[in-house]
C-alpha cells in the first residue's frame, strides 16, 4: 500500500486527499461479499448456497459494490492519515466518488479532512480580570431564612430562637443554637456560595480572554460534529428513559432549534477550551508522569461499579485518555496560578 494517495493543503484547516484503491483489491473484496450473500440466499429449485451468481448479482451488485468500497476506504484513509500524522476533528467530506462500473480502472476518490489549525499562545500578561469584593446584605440573610421557613416542616412557625435551634438540630449543625448563630451561619454560607460563583466567573472570563488573545478559531465542521454528538447523546438518553423527545421538549416549552443553538454554543466553548489548554500545556511543558497516572487509575478502580472489566485499566488507549485529561487539569491549575494568582 504505497503511493496510493496525493495530499493537497486547501487551507489551514482543510487537507484534500486523492486516494486510489487498486481495482484488483476492490474486486477481491466485492467477490468475498458476493460469496457471503450467495451462501445466505435461498431460491426455490436451488440448494442453499448453490444459487448461481448470475441470478442474484443484477439485483444486489450495486449495493455490494458500495459495501466493498465502504469496507476498503477506512483502511486506506487511516494509513494516509497515520503517514501524514494528521488528526481529523470532523468526519471526512467526500468531494468525488469512483466509477464502480469500469472494471479496468482503479478506484479514485477525493476526500476533504478537517483538522485543527496551528495556534500560538497569546500574551497572557494582557489577561485582566476585574477583582470584586464579596458582601452579603442583611436582606439576603432574611430572604434565605424566609425560604428555609417555607421549605422545611418545623414545629416553630416563625423565625425566632426556638425555630433556629430546631433547624440546627434537624440539620445536625452544632454551631446553630439560636437565631443569632443561625444568621451568622447563613451569612457565612451565602458568602461562600458567592465566592465560589465569582471564582468560576473569573476563571471563565480569564479563559475567554486567553482564547481571544491566542486567536483560537475552531473550524465550523468540528463544531457541527461535536454539536451533533450532543444531540445524539440527548436522543439516546430520551430513548433509555422511554421518553418521547417531542413530548419532552413540549413539556418544557423548548424547541429543537433552541436546543441545537445551545449544543452549538457548548460545543464551540468546549473545543476552544480544549485547544487552549493543550496549547498551554505544550508551551509550559506540562506532563503527567507514570506515578501520578497510576495513582489516578488506582483511585478510579476503587470507585468503579461492581462488575467492571478489570482489563480496561490496562488498556493503553484508555490510559492515554486519562493521561490527557489529567494533563489538561494540570494545565488549568497552572493557568489559574499564572493569570489569576491562585
Amino acid at each position: 500500500m504505497e503511493n496510493f494517495y496525493e495530499r493537497k493543503d486547501i487551507n489551514d484547516n482543510t487537507i484534500e486527499f486523492k486516494i486510489t484503491i487498486p481495482r484488483k483489491e476492490f474486486r477481491t473484496t466485492y467477490q468475498k461479499l458476493l460469496g457471503k450473500q450467495l451462501m445466505d440466499t435461498d431460491i426455490k429449485g436451488f440448494r442453499k448456497g448453490k444459487v448461481p451468481a448470475s441470478m442474484v448479482e443484477p439485483q444486489i451488485g450495486g449495493t455490494l459494490r458500495l459495501e466493498a468500497f465502504e469496507e476498503l476506504v477506512p483502511q486506506y484513509l487511516m494509513t494516509a492519515l497515520e503517514k501524514e500524522d494528521i488528526n481529523p476533528v470532523a468526519p471526512p467530506d467526500y468531494k468525488s466518488f469512483p466509477d464502480f462500473d469500469d472494471d479496468e480502472k482503479d478506484l479514485e476518490f477525493t476526500i476533504d479532512i478537517t483538522v485543527m489549525p496551528a495556534f500560538k499562545l497569546g500574551d497572557l500578561k494582557k489577561v485582566k480580570v476585574k477583582k470584586e469584593k464579596i458582601s452579603v446584605t442583611d436582606k439576603e440573610v432574611e430572604d434565605a431564612l424566609e425560604d428555609m421557613l417555607k421549605n422545611n416542616k418545623t414545629k416553630s412557625k416563625k423565625i425566632d430562637d426556638a425555630w433556629a435551634k430546631e433547624m440546627g438540630e434537624m440539620s445536625k449543625i452544632k454551631e446553630i443554637t439560636d437565631l443569632k448563630s443561625m444568621k451568622e451561619y447563613v451569612k457565612k454560607t451565602l458568602t461562600h456560595q458567592k465566592e465560589h460563583a465569582l471564582e468560576h466567573q473569573q476563571e471563565d472570563e480569564a479563559m475567554a480572554q486567553a482564547i481571544k488573545l491566542s486567536k483560537i478559531e475552531i473550524p465550523q465542521k468540528a463544531i457541527d460534529y461535536e454539536a451533533e454528538q450532543r444531540e445524539r447523546s440527548f436522543n439516546e438518553d430520551m430513548q433509555k428513559r422511554g421518553t418521547d423527545t417531542d413530548s419532552f421538549l413540549k413539556a418544557y416549552g423548548i424547541t429543537i432549534e433552541k436546543m441545537r443553538e445551545g449544543w452549538q454554543k457548548d460545543a464551540k466553548e468546549a473545543l476552544e477550551n480544549d485547544v487552549f489548554l493543550n496549547l498551554f500545556a505544550k508551551e509550559k511543558n506540562i506532563q503527567v508522569d507514570e506515578k501520578d497516572l497510576q495513582a489516578q487509575i488506582d483511585s478510579i478502580k476503587k470507585t468503579a461499579p461492581e462488575g467492571t472489566d478489570e482489563h480496561i485499566f490496562e488498556d493503553e488507549q484508555w490510559r492515554d485518555y486519562i493521561r490527557k485529561v489529567m494533563r489538561k487539569e494540570k494545565a488549568f491549575a497552572e493557568f489559574k496560578k499564572e493569570v489569576l494568582k491562585k
